[in-house]
């Protein structure tokens, strides 16, 4: 194998990419049919067990981001490279994830709706496609602790907002997808500074690297110096793509009811 489990990224000889894989896939389909399962088989649950689900798998992501952030930096700062200010830090749209789901597991009132409309909406989606598309296995093997890290932290999103929405818990509509773009709002009063400073790319806001059109928009109008413009543009479309979520649900639900009805 040539690597072992804690091995840091730049130590792993000849390696290119594990996206993709025989594992990964294998990885997608147990993931997305356990979530399928779910939606079939989880009963309407009781609010203080949704609660607690919360309350675990916050307090479990929170201390998985820190075990990640604390592994890598230990490397690059004994490498001497350094704190890597302009990518390690916890403000990426998927970061979300953890502040949302402890605030939606210990608040009340006003704060735990809006992190319930993020975590089934943009949170459930972005851990979908992070299950699929998974960043992390660029850098690392599949049997790595830096893979494990983003295996999990992604199908954790993905899994809270199926369990919102199967279990009942949350019904959503149209205003959920404004609701949800509040914790970005704030996330990137963070993160727009970090990208200035650190020439960095919280939350995808400087070029959405990696991002198709949306790359090639940001290197444009970069280069005519408008690259304020595309944080703008950026940033708004995280409304649309929560609407496209409380569509979909919305369809699904109206099938649903009208099986029933026929039977």
């Amino acid at each position: 194998m040539g690597y072992h489990f804690f091995d840091y990224k730049y130590n792993i000889p000849n390696f290119s990419s594990d996206l993709f894989s025989t594992w990964h896939i294998i990885y997608i389909i147990l993931a997305y049919l356990s979530c399928i399962l779910l939606c079939i088989f989880l009963p309407k649950k009781k609010k203080h067990n949704i609660d607690l689900f919360l309350k675990i798998i916050g307090i479990a992501t929170l201390i998985a981001e820190i075990s990640k952030v604390s592994f890598e930096s230990y490397y690059d700062i004994t490498t001497g490279q350094g704190f890597n200010y302009g990518g390690i830090l916890p403000v990426y749209t998927c970061s979300l994830f953890i502040y949302c789901s402890i605030l939606a597991g210990f608040t009340k009132g006003k704060i735990k709706d809006i992190c319930i409309s993020h975590l089934s909406t943009v949170g459930m989606i972005s851990g979908a496609i992070g299950v699929v598309y998974c960043n992390g296995l660029n850098f690392y093997p599949f049997w790595t602790f830096g893979a494990f890290y983003s295996l999990f932290f992604h199908y954790s999103m993905m899994l809270t907002g199926i369990v919102l929405l199967a279990s009942k818990y949350k019904k959503l509509e149209w205003i959920d997808a404004i609701y949800s773009w509040i914790p970005m709002v704030i996330l990137s009063v963070v993160a727009i500074p970090l990208n200035i400073k650190f020439n960095a790319d919280y939350m995808l806001l400087h070029d959405a690297s990696g991002v198709p059109l949306m790359h090639d928009l940001a290197l444009w109008l970069i280069d005519k110096k408008l690259g304020f413009i595309f944080t703008i543009i950026m940033l708004l479309t995280y409304i649309p793509l929560g609407w496209l979520v409380i569509g979909i649900y919305k369809i699904i639900v109206r099938l649903f009811r009208k099986k029933v009805v026929n039977e």
